[in-house]
């Protein structure tokens, strides 16, 4: 049976600190020693915002930030594709690099656990990992009996985060919300259009393009058009074959 007030109770957190105090004490609850947490807001498609909670070994966070391994782990590559989880097996790690990764992580005391994803509305992307030292039948029998609970644990996890963390920066807490036609002028405005071609296209001034144009801006708090362009479409606000 679930317990629900335990995954609540990280809704009720101010701080970070109290984050991964609560964090911590669930995933062990569930049988994991560590856990790490991050999240990925495309706010730039240059420079997206990145956020990382983690009680993992700080000797194996420090080697695979230095070695590029988010680049090439395939948990990493799973979770980008699907909100399907992922256990960690050896087939799963196909290639020598990948195979490397995981002869090190288990090197680190991260021999067993599993992967789980959520996509949200605004544009962000994140990711749980569970692990423990235990290598064994058994050890990959719990985890199976732990997935709905973990996925439980990332959902509400990643709700806490976006209360404390997200909504004080990179992610608004109110939901940005274009209208059709500031949709519909963006998405021209991304194919090149100037103005007043998007004003024949839509069948408005071109003074009203631009109005449109501003009013978006100014939703996604950026100052020009070509911002706005590559905020809507990192937020996911406007996507290609959207207007008909």
């Amino acid at each position: 049976m679930i317990d629900l007030d335990l995954f609540e109770s990280l809704l009720k957190c101010k701080t970070v600190e109290e984050l991964h105090t609560n964090a911590t004490a669930i995933a062990s609850q569930m049988g994991f020693e560590h856990f790490l947490y991050g999240v990925q807001v495309n706010t730039s498609l240059t420079r997206p915002y990145r956020f990382i909670l983690s009680c993992y070994p700080d000797a194996w966070r420090k080697h695979y930030d230095e070695e590029g391994y988010a680049s090439i782990d395939p948990t990493v590559a799973h979770c980008v594709r699907t909100t399907i989880p992922v256990i960690w097996k050896n087939d799963v790690f196909k290639g020598r690099k990948e195979a490397r990764i995981r002869s090190e992580a288990k090197d680190s005391g991260l021999v067993s656990g599993a992967s789980f994803s959520v996509h949200g509305g605004r544009g962000e992307a994140a990711m749980l990992s569970l692990a423990t030292s235990r290598e064994s039948r058994e050890a990959h029998d719990d985890i199976v009996g732990m997935m709905g609970k973990a996925q439980l644990l990332t959902c509400y996890l990643h709700e806490a985060v976006q209360r404390v963390v997200l909504s004080q920066g990179p992610l608004p807490l109110k939901r940005i919300s274009l209208t059709e036609r500031e949709r519909e002028c963006l998405l021209w405005a991304a194919e090149g259009k100037t103005g007043w071609e998007i004003g024949n296209i839509v069948s408005i001034s071109e003074r009203t393009v631009t109005f449109h144009l501003q009013n978006a801006a100014h939703k996604m708090g950026v100052v020009n058009r070509q911002q706005a362009i590559s905020r809507a479409l990192s937020m996911g606000l406007i996507a290609p074959c959207s207007i008909t």
